[in-house]
């Protein structure tokens, strides 16, 4: 088995430490101890064991996950962040020749880790003509006799259009007729400038998230499978060959938040994620000469499509080489003629970085017109 490079993980190792200005990374600025006591009213006593180990997940954490998603211990499956919850739900469900659809552009490794086990991937294009909205009415001509998983995120993952309940319903009866589940990927969802509802109890959905992006608890790495029981107990066996079990301590901490803080915290989140829209919108409706965009139903990334003839590639490494400013290209979310912006940092850093963009680009252009 061949590990494939993906390409936006080493694009961010290796440029942000050297990035003054950085629009790339896509999580919230993460909440420190004393907010997470304040909020959480949680600290570890004297006597608590980090020796301590769940091999299926802390009963606190089930506890507290039950209660969001309104399922059953049975149905959850703590896993060391969203990568390792859709790493599992890839093994448990694709072998070599199967097919998957999966929505285009799209976030990398959902299409890289299950082409790692041999699985083909089938095309489901989210067309910027359509605000990235995904088109029904071509799902069907995509399900060959081979397809056994369709692949979603929402908030979509580089646009942050958010996919309605009942459309992922029609998703999933089009996929239960052919006896296929559904993947949503639901690590931005919380961070839905409307509060929207998980898709795990339509039938055949299966979700993942984690308390990484929305929640500012990234170093965590808490995260989790939702699914019906036969798929929550294939990736627990899977399991047992990735991590064997996730950090109890982290698990614990995570627990505590989600039970007494998952409201403060999706609070503190929207308050950073509103603010820096509107700081954005402004910014983006004062330079239509550069880009044209979808705006985002929530999370605090956006994929707005750029004016200019060149490389995705090419247009984020002249940024970084000439203001030390560190956006995504397009090319690594296979849709050429964008770039991602991220705009989770503070005010300051915003608008210091939207700035710099300004003057990036104009010195582009005139470059290019010299």
């Amino acid at each position: 088995m061949h590990a494939p490079r993906i390409d936006l993980f080493e694009w961010l190792l290796q440029n942000a430490p050297y990035a003054t200005y950085n629009l790339a990374f896509s999580n919230i600025t993460g909440v420190t101890v004393k907010e997470y006591e304040t909020v959480a009213h949680y600290s570890f006593p004297d006597n608590f064991d980090f020796g301590l180990n769940a091999q299926y997940g802390a009963e606190e954490l089930k506890r507290a996950l039950c209660l969001m998603y309104n399922c059953t211990p049975d149905n959850i499956v703590a896993t060391t962040g969203a990568s390792e919850a859709n790493f599992l739900v890839f093994f448990s469900r694709l072998n070599q020749g199967d097919e998957f659809i999966i929505e285009q552009p799209g976030y990398q490794p959902m299409w890289l880790t299950p082409e790692m086990l041999g699985a083909r991937r089938i095309h489901w294009l989210r067309r910027f003509e359509n605000k990235f909205g995904v088109d029904i009415e071509t799902l069907n001509n995509l399900i060959t006799e081979k397809t056994k998983l369709i692949v979603l995120t929402n908030l979509h993952n580089p646009s942050g259009v958010f996919t309605h309940q009942k459309t992922i319903k029609e998703i999933a009866k089009i996929a239960e007729d052919h006896d296929i589940y559904v993947l949503v990927d639901e690590i931005y969802l919380d961070g839905s400038f409307i509060s929207q509802p998980s898709s795990f109890g339509i039938p055949n959905v299966i979700v993942t998230s984690s308390a990484t992006k929305v929640y500012g608890l990234g170093g965590f790495h808490t995260g989790w499978v939702i699914a019906p029981r036969e798929i929550a107990i294939q990736c627990q066996k899977l399991k047992a060959h990735s991590t064997g079990a996730a950090s109890y301590t982290s698990e614990i901490m995570t627990a505590h938040a989600l039970r007494d803080a998952r409201e403060d915290l999706i609070k503190r989140f929207q308050k950073r994620a509103k603010t820096n829209f509107e700081i954005l919108k402004k910014w983006m409706n004062k330079h239509k000469e550069f880009f044209e965009w979808i705006e985002p139903d929530g999370g605090i990334v956006c994929f707005p499509r750029y004016t200019m003839d060149m490389p995705s590639v090419d247009l984020c490494k002249y940024l970084f080489d000439t203001q030390k400013l560190l956006v995504n290209p397009g090319f690594y979310f296979n849709q050429e003629g964008f770039i991602r912006l991220s705009y989770g940092c503070d005010e300051f850093s915003l608008q210091n970085s939207l700035d710099v963009l300004e003057k990036g680009l104009r010195n582009l252009q005139d470059n290019i017109d010299s």
